[in-house]
Formats: C-alpha cells, sequence, structure tokens
C-alpha cells in the first residue's frame, strides 16, 4: 500500500516537473537527488567500516554534472584527472592508518562518478528539446523512461509477490523471483505501447519492443547492483527517504542504468537525421 500511495503522491508532482514547467526545475530536481543518492552512497560505505571524503566526493559529482548539464566549466575528463589527484591527497592530509586509503579513495571516487555519471544522462535527456518541429522533446523522452521503468518496477512486485516461486539471485536478492522478472518485462511492455498511443506516437512497434524489454531487463539488474551494495554493507534500504521504497537509490537505481540506454537508442535508431 505504501508503494501505490507514494506513487499517487509523486507521479502528478514529476508530471508537473517535467512536462509543464522549465528544464531549470527539472535540473534541480535531479541535482537534488543526486546529492542525495551520493550520501545514501557513502552512507553505505560508512557502514562497511570505510570513510569517505564526502565534501570532495561531493564536488567531484557536481563537476561531473555540470557537461551533462550543457554547462561545461571543464570537459568531463578534466574533471576526472582532478579527482584522481585531490582524492588521494586528500587521503595523505588525512593521515593515521594507511592500510584504507586505498579503499576510501576508490570508494569515494566510485561514488561521485557513479550518481554524476547516472544522474548526468537524466539531465543529457532532458536536454535534448532542440530538435526538428514534430520531434518528441526531451521531456517526453524523460517521461517515457519513467513510465516505462516504473510500470516494469510495480508489475515485477506485484507478480512477484503473488505469483512467486523460484528465485531469480538468491544470494543477491532472496525475495525477487523469475516470475516477477517476467512480470516486469511484460508490464514494460504494455507500458510502452500504452505510451505510444498515449504521448508518444513516434515509436514504431519495434521501438516499444526494443525499449520495453531492454529498460526492463536493464532496470533489473541495476536493482541487483544496488541490492549487493546493500548486502555488502549489511543494510536492507540505502535510507528510509522514500514510504515504502527507502531511499532515493532504492527508487532510482533502475531508472539510473536505464536512462543511457533510452539515451543512446534514440540517438541512433529513432532520431532523424
Amino acid at each position: 500500500m505504501k508503494r501505490i500511495l507514494s506513487a499517487v503522491v509523486f507521479l502528478p508532482i514529476f508530471w508537473i516537473v517535467v512536462k509543464r514547467l522549465g528544464p531549470l526545475p527539472y535540473e534541480l530536481l535531479i541535482v537534488a537527488s543526486a546529492a542525495v543518492g551520493l550520501y545514501e552512497i557513502y552512507r553505505l560505505a560508512g557502514a562497511a567500516g570505510h570513510r569517505c571524503h564526502t565534501i570532495l566526493g561531493a564536488l567531484l559529482m557536481l563537476g561531473i554534472l555540470n557537461p551533462f548539464a550543457q554547462r561545461e566549466i571543464l570537459p568531463l575528463e578534466g574533471i576526472l584527472a582532478i579527482g584522481l589527484f585531490v582524492l588521494p591527497l586528500a587521503s595523505l592530509r588525512r593521515g593515521g592508518d594507511w592500510r584504507p586509503a586505498l579503499g576510501d579513495i576508490a570508494i569515494t571516487f566510485f561514488g561521485a562518478t557513479l550518481i554524476g555519471v547516472l544522474f548526468g544522462y537524466m539531465l543529457r535527456l532532458r536536454g535534448l528539446s532542440e530538435m526538428p518541429k514534430g520531434e518528441e522533446t526531451g521531456s517526453d523522452l524523460v517521461f517515457l523512461l519513467f513510465f516505462i521503468v516504473w510500470s516494469g518496477d510495480m508489475a515485477a512486485y506485484y507478480v512477484g509477490t503473488t505469483l512467486g516461486r523460484r528465485a531469480l539471485a538468491p544470494r543477491v536478492s532472496p525475495k525477487k523471483t523469475v516470475e516477477g522478472a517476467m512480470g516486469g518485462i511484460l508490464g514494460a511492455l504494455a507500458a510502452a505501447f500504452i505510451a505510444r498511443a498515449w504521448f508518444m506516437n513516434r515509436l514504431g512497434t519495434i521501438d516499444c519492443l526494443v525499449l520495453g524489454i531492454g529498460l526492463a531487463v536493464v532496470g533489473m539488474l541495476g536493482d541487483l547492483i544496488e541490492s549487493m551494495l546493500k548486502r555488502g554493507a549489511g543494510v536492507k534500504d540505502s535510507a528510509s527517504l522514500v514510504p515504502g521504497h527507502g531511499g532515493i537509490l532504492d527508487r532510482v537505481d533502475s531508472l539510473l542504468y536505464a536512462a543511457p540506454l533510452l539515451y543512446y537508442y534514440y540517438l541512433f535508431a529513432m532520431r532523424s537525421s
């Protein structure tokens, strides 16, 4: 029930932000979500005994987001180079026992890069708004992503809880089932065809099949990756921010890995030359 109530409250707000307001409110929402997501990553790392360079990681994450938002101060490779230099210096300055330094640096860099790049594609999708007349806008693509992935996620949850028998990945996520995964794929496929009839009629049958199956599968793999990180840290949820869903990462882990797939599929298979 909490999942349904969260969706009922959040989806209309998200629709307004994505479809009715300009790019800036959406960008602020993504940056704020990325900041919370990075905090949750570092919280998981702390539960596993690591001491991340939290402030430097947050600055690195913001630097990575900048090029994706088309507000490039430095190119992405320059931002990464600075991070690779500054983070070891921070551990050197911290002093003490050097044995955990490699893990602290690596997790700080990984967390900032993971959040910065994957949330960055959420910005890049929305930035696909300057298109020839008749093309879908970036806001349509963003809502398509959320609509397909969340529909698949909800279908997987309810099919899995009612019909699930065979475990999908018992060592990582014991409650996920093969039946739930199949239900998620069917739910995502249905959502893709509904999206074509509702707001994105340029989708062809092949596009619906590829995006329905592809986004569902990649989303499930993203969910399993986050489950692995949580299991390694010994926690159930990344946080308790969203009722029925845990933290931001618990809610958007599927979306984060699916966003690059939709972005590149649109560029190479759907966008007019």
